[in-house]
């Protein structure tokens, strides 16, 4: 039985766009809220929930390696106000830095707006954005289009003293670089150093590194850990919190074209889950990092989409500051398993970070191609595709979806972590003022895979809904391009831990 497809579901949909009102005299802006301590972003629910979103690695330039749009979706029966700050960045200390601009925008009920930031700051090298949001219910996120492909992340909610990345890689054809951001009124100063396939580097040039206030720095980690195929970054401020993502492009020289850009983990957790990954869309890879001073053991156990089989268990054990790459082939313990969910847990008690990336799948060269006159190209693979995974299961999921009409690879990936109860989802799609529900079921320990078209097509919010916790991801697939991300829980009342 195919629970998946449901008919009648497929609807066009016209945006509405929130006014935008500039406002050039506005007060400088308040002290942001500092971060504290989850495991990574969520959506405030109560319309008294005010939140501050960080975006750090956005970029204007056309000819850059990509020209980013914030999009904020306000998913409540009420008008959302934010306050838009933009802060420059640069390879060296922006020093004195003024904002690049400052906006005020309403967010219409159940609608979404966007703006492009090459209209606002055309000559900035890179800049980093803090939204200050006056209620719950809003998402922001981060589009970032340019000719290596198409990125979507969604924007931190947390700060933090710590961040790791899971995913890099600097072999020829490929560019990594971190954007650290201090969206605070204090300077901070900070030490990178990286884990990767060829050594440990604690470089000089990137110790002590100085983020002046309300300004961030770019990191061209190619300058510093040179071919690497597997890199895992730490940064660690010294005093005060930053911010941290990481943009990974592949040129298509060597390798496939891709583009990713992604936030960094915040704060380590005793277990990580990923929903959905396709082994057919290209070689997967789990990344295991241990951050703390002490040995992590680490359960990585594989949860098939439907009742293929049981899978063994991974074991994992990490020295400390040190990680494990697993490859997660289709094949041996994998073999004709079509979908999966990941689960990486520590069993002795020691916080941990994992991510998962996948890269497109490479066709053998034909040795006769050569002979043959007239070829028929196939459509190009996907692309590079990573994402940290979630620490928290809800019953409250939220994200954004941009698809047009004929995607027919776009997915949304719902796992259900309990072993012995079926879980019932509600899909709630927002747009253009009015929603609409879709009712879903999850059986125990399985993954549901849900085509986005079957929901609605252009641009829309979603929230799901569930009777039991569950972890969700959006995978949203173009010819050349692939995005990847969880989606992110409601915040959890305090004194309450998802672990």
């Amino acid at each position: 039985m195919n629970v998946l497809r449901v008919p009648g579901l497929v609807i066009v949909i016209s945006l509405l766009v929130g006014a935008m009102v500039i406002d050039q005299t506005r007060a400088e802006p308040e002290e942001l809220v500092r971060a504290q301590g989850l495991p990574g972003s969520t959506v405030g629910t109560d319309e008294s929930s005010a939140s501050t979103w960080f975006c750090a690695a956005a970029t204007p330039q056309s000819n850059g390696l990509a020209v980013s749009e914030v999009v904020l979706a306000n998913t409540q029966l009420s008008t959302a106000s934010a306050s838009i700050s933009v802060y420059q960045g640069a390879v060296e200390p922006v020093t004195g830095a003024e904002l690049e601009f400052e906006l005020d925008v309403e967010i219409e009920p159940q609608s979404t707006t966007s703006l492009r930031l090459a209209d606002f700051a055309p000559d900035a090298e890179i800049v980093s954005i803090a939204v200050e949001v006056d209620r719950g219910g809003v998402i922001v996120e981060k589009i970032s289009s340019g000719p290596t492909g198409v990125a979507r992340s969604a924007c931190a909610t947390e700060a933090s003293t710590n961040w790791v990345t899971t995913a890099g890689s600097t072999v020829p054809g490929s560019r990594l670089q971190l954007v650290v951001f201090n969206p605070f009124p204090d300077e901070v100063t900070a030490d990178i150093d990286f884990v990767s396939d060829v050594g440990v580097r604690a470089p000089e040039g990137l110790i002590g590194v100085h983020i002046p206030a309300r300004s961030s720095r770019l990191i061209e980690v190619q300058d510093f850990v040179a071919a690497a195929d597997s890199i895992t970054s730490f940064v660690r401020a010294r005093s005060g919190r930053v911010v941290v993502e990481s943009i990974q492009s592949f040129d298509g020289s060597a390798v496939p074209l891709g583009l990713s850009v992604q936030s960094g983990a915040p704060v380590p957790a005793r277990s990580w889950t990923f929903a959905g990954v396709t082994p057919a869309a290209g070689p997967a890879r789990l990344t295991v990092v241990n951050p703390s001073e002490f040995e992590a053991r680490v359960n990585v156990e594989v949860y098939p989409a439907g009742a293929e089989r049981f899978v063994e268990p991974f074991e994992v054990v990490l020295q400390p500051g040190q990680r494990d790459v697993v490859e997660l082939e289709s094949a041996g313990r994998l073999a004709e398993i079509s979908s999966f969910s990941i689960v990486a847990q520590s069993l002795d008690g020691i916080d941990i970070v994992a991510g998962v990336e996948q890269r497109p799948a490479v066709a053998e060269p034909d040795p006769l191609a050569d002979l043959i006159e007239e070829i028929e190209v196939d459509a190009p693979s996907t692309g590079f595709a990573a994402s940290i995974g979630q620490a928290m299961e809800s019953q409250r999921l939220f994200t954004t979806v941009d698809i047009p009409e004929a995607d027919e690879r776009s997915a949304l990936h719902i796992f259900n972590p309990a072993d012995d109860t079926f879980v019932r989802v509600v899909a709630r799609i927002a747009t253009d003022g009015a929603s609409r529900d879709v009712e879903l079921e999850v059986g125990p320990q399985r993954t549901i895979r849900v085509p986005l078209t079957e929901l609605a097509t252009g641009r829309y919010s979603l929230e799901l809904e569930a009777s039991s916790p569950i972890v969700a991801t959006r995978e949203i697939t173009g010819l050349s391009s692939r995005s990847w991300a969880p989606l992110l829980p409601a915040a959890e009342p305090a004194g309450e831990s998802a672990n």
